[in-house]
């Protein structure tokens, strides 16, 4: 039998709340999607190997690019310890109505809602672009660093930065954690983790809620959204000691990187991170060309590809049998950019957060879970799609719902 066919797609978030409640304006699906990413050279290939094996590297001086839906990343010329370049990702599409989704194809929020109760606080480092924290759809859950004073020219909590209010800038090294347009793919990330419900204006992000907060961590700037592994170790050190527990990562490179991935496995948070986009010929295996961090053998990593609104996965997305461990939506999302914008976007850029939403909503509901049993759950409660199977470890896609009330009677 045929799947049925609805109007409208159903995985539910971020919700349209500009038209009538329920309704989508559905973009074009035929506009497609155009990604590009360098190819992994023969050093990096076998430093592949070796970290599979678990070796130690020594550095190297390789080029980063990130998920990215465009052109190749170009190294930003500074002078930083750790010489490599990422990229960020996105590309805003019109929307029309003329394509169908599938039935069935619903991370089930609606239910992580009705079974949410607060526990405990969260705070979700988000390391991208910039966020608008002024967003009509974000103001509201924007992280506050409350032991420092706006604007007054002091490292009032003797941390190192002065006037971090709403996180920090590694890209520029200033408190200005949001600069406009540029901060589109940030902002957008950070609207599907957690735009404000019921305010009766633009869209419902997947954990808005009162315990739930997004840190601001700006690693990634200028046209292509470029940065380095100086600005986002950084970052992640910032967000650790700032008390985030789950970070967000939407970006990527083809080449090992020995710093990032020791700062990463140090870490205590749980971390987020997109598997990366194909070129014009589709996404590609990252069992065999990998793209970092996604590929990293570390535990504290959810990595994620792309499953459009068909059940299918992205054609643009890359995947990994061994190394990519579930889907989430990430086609042709609706969330919020620069400006009190609002746009389509799609890439794994856009699949990531939807899993560190849920995330987040798990760690604050249950109380008595660590990070790693917030992991478990999310990653065995997938639904199985016909379309993931030998594609991701869990062979399915983002189930909110399930993953919510996982271990319960």
């Amino acid at each position: 039998m045929k799947a049925e066919q609805n109007k409208f797609p159903v995985y539910e978030s971020p919700f349209d709340l500009r038209m009538n409640p329920g309704k989508w304006q559905k973009p074009n699906r035929s506009e497609g999607e155009t990604e590009s990413s360098p190819q992994l050279s023969d050093q990096n290939r076998q430093d592949r190997e070796q970290n599979q094996k678990g070796n130690r590297f020594s550095n190297r001086n390789t080029r980063f690019s990130n998920d990215r839906l465009d052109s190749l990343s170009v190294m930003r010329q500074q002078e930083f310890v750790v010489p490599y370049s990422f990229t960020a990702s996105g590309t805003l599409r019109k929307a029309s109505t003329s394509s169908s989704a599938v039935a069935g194809i619903d991370i089930n929020i609606r239910d992580a809602w009705a079974a949410y109760e607060s526990q405990r606080n969260v705070t979700v480092a988000f390391i991208d672009t910039g966020i608008d924290y002024n967003h009509e759809d974000l103001s509201d859950i924007m992280w506050v660093n409350e032991d420092e004073i706006p604007d007054n020219g002091v490292d009032d909590d003797g941390n190192g930065y002065v006037d971090d209010i709403y996180g920090w800038n590694f890209y520029d090294n200033n408190n200005s954690v949001y600069v406009g347009e540029e901060d589109d793919h940030g902002t957008h990330g950070a609207g599907t983790i957690a735009a404000t419900k019921d305010n009766a204006i633009g869209i419902t992000g997947i954990a808005d809620e009162d315990a739930i907060s997004i840190m601001s961590l700006k690693a990634l700037g200028g046209k292509d959204g470029s940065g380095t592994t100086e600005s986002i170790m950084k970052a992640i050190a910032y967000a650790e000691a700032n008390g985030a527990s789950i970070c967000n990562l939407s970006l990527g490179t083809t080449s090992y990187d020995k710093d990032l991935y020791e700062a990463m496995a140090k870490s205590k948070m749980l971390f987020i991170v997109a598997a990366g986009n194909g070129d014009d010929d589709g996404g590609t295996d990252i069992d065999k060309t990998p793209t970092y961090p996604a590929a990293f053998n570390l535990d504290n990593i959810i990595s994620v590809a792309n499953v459009s609104y068909d059940g299918a996965l992205s054609s643009s997305s890359n995947y990994g049998e061994a190394s990519v461990d579930i889907a989430a939506p990430g086609s042709y999302i609706l969330s919020l950019t620069a400006d009190n914008g609002y746009a389509y976007m799609s890439g794994t850029s856009m699949a990531a957060p939807m899993i560190t939403g849920t995330a987040a909503l798990l760690y604050s509901a249950r109380g008595d879970w660590n990070l790693q049993q917030v992991r478990e759950a999310i990653l065995n409660t997938a639904t199985p799609l016909s379309g993931l199977s030998g594609k991701v470890v869990s062979g399915g896609m983002l189930n909110a719902g399930a993953a919510m009330v996982y271990g319960r009677e």
